[in-house]
């Protein structure tokens, strides 16, 4: 256990103490065998080379990105809202095209009927059913266009 503890204080010193040096300097030895590098010099020929180090400290530039992340965030901001601008349109137009095609039933109601008396008592009941198809379609028209304009109004103040 011991063992394993200094070679981990090793281990962890040694890269500290490397950080600290500013100049390395190794030996290039040529010999009958080829060339060697050591830290220490092989014979009398051996050529010294020196390597410089900086330091192992990296600094961050003293920018603050805070307004290009502000205007990421304001740009992410407006398109979810476009998004929930078109998803709102589009529900307008699902509600119209289910409001038309209820009076166009109801219409074909009115027409299938061919006795004049049965008519007239089936379109009381159609124009009871229409007014009722209309003020529900009106009612929720209105709630969509007010969220229509408050998305608006919000997209128009993050711009």
């Amino acid at each position: 256990m011991q063992k394993h503890t200094l070679f981990l204080c090793a281990v962890m010193v040694c890269p500290l103490s490397l950080h600290a040096q500013n100049a390395t300097t190794y030996y290039k030895c040529v010999t009958k065998n080829g060339t060697i590098f050591s830290q220490f010099p092989c014979n009398d020929n051996a050529t010294s080379y020196t390597i410089n180090t900086v330091s192992g400290i990296n600094t961050a530039p003293a920018q603050d990105y805070t307004k290009e992340l502000n205007a990421l965030e304001r740009e992410r901001i407006v398109l979810d809202l476009q998004a929930e601008l078109r998803s709102n349109t589009n529900k307008l137009a699902i509600i119209k095209r289910k409001k038309d095609r209820a009076e166009y039933n109801q219409q074909q109601r009115l027409n299938r009927i061919l006795d004049d008396e049965d008519k007239k008592l089936i379109s009381k009941d159609i124009t009871n059913q229409l007014k009722i198809i209309n003020k529900d379609h009106k009612k929720q028209t209105t709630e969509i266009e007010k969220r229509i304009k408050k998305l608006e109004k919000k997209i128009a103040s993050y711009q």
